[in-house]
């Protein structure tokens, strides 16, 4: 089967090999996770069947068989270590070394139950930070693509900001008259009037 190719837009590329990589460690729920948040988000279409779903289907794959050997690997050190666990029943033994061992065996209950909650605490974390990840990098690339644009329109994003920024500040009658004067002075063709849209929106 021939390998399929990936996108040749590196930030493109980095934004599916990270997502496949979360995907294949935490569950489909993670994939479900990033599909509602960026629902409608053009750089993530291949999640829904688009340019480039093959490419990312081929990564989870990949992501989640390297992730399988990994977990079998640490399954074998885990039996290997865990003979402990079962000793040989005891000779003989009074009452008082079987309640020793009685309540050493509830302490490491105990201990179990807490680390089960600790992991359960990290992996949560855990996935929060991944989605934070994927959305800087979202974050970044449109940043990027921004500034081509702007570059290509003529328009400096610094004056577009220092215009915008009074209207967030204090929005008063001034700041938004003068933003008003300054679009109708730039947008004078329709490709610089989607640009200045754009920036509203991502700022």
């Amino acid at each position: 089967m021939e390998i399929p190719q990936p996108p040749p837009d590196v930030e493109l590329r980095n934004i599916i090999d990270k997502l496949a990589q979360f995907v294949a460690r935490n569950g489909p729920e993670f994939e479900q996770m990033t599909k509602n948040k960026q629902k409608g988000n053009p750089k993530f279409q291949f999640l829904y069947g688009g340019e480039n779903f093959a490419y990312y289907q081929y990564k989870v794959s990949t992501e989640q068989a390297i992730f399988k050997q990994q977990q079998q690997q640490g399954n074998i050190v885990s039996d290997q270590n865990s003979n402990w666990n079962t000793p040989p029943p005891p000779p003989m033994q009074n009452t008082a070394e079987i309640e020793q061992i009685s309540k050493q065996q509830d302490t490491l209950r105990e201990q179990i139950k807490q680390s089960e909650h600790n992991l359960t605490a990290q992996h949560t974390v855990l996935i929060q930070q991944q989605q934070a990840q994927v959305e800087q990098t979202v974050t970044k690339c449109e940043a990027i693509d921004l500034q081509k644009e702007a570059d290509r329109c003529e328009i400096s994003l610094t004056e577009v900001y220092s215009i915008l920024q009074p209207i967030i500040d204090s929005c008063t009658k001034d700041s938004i008259s003068n933003g008003k004067s300054w679009f109708l002075q730039h947008a004078t063709n329709k490709q610089k009037a989607c640009c200045i849209v754009e920036c509203l929106l991502y700022k």
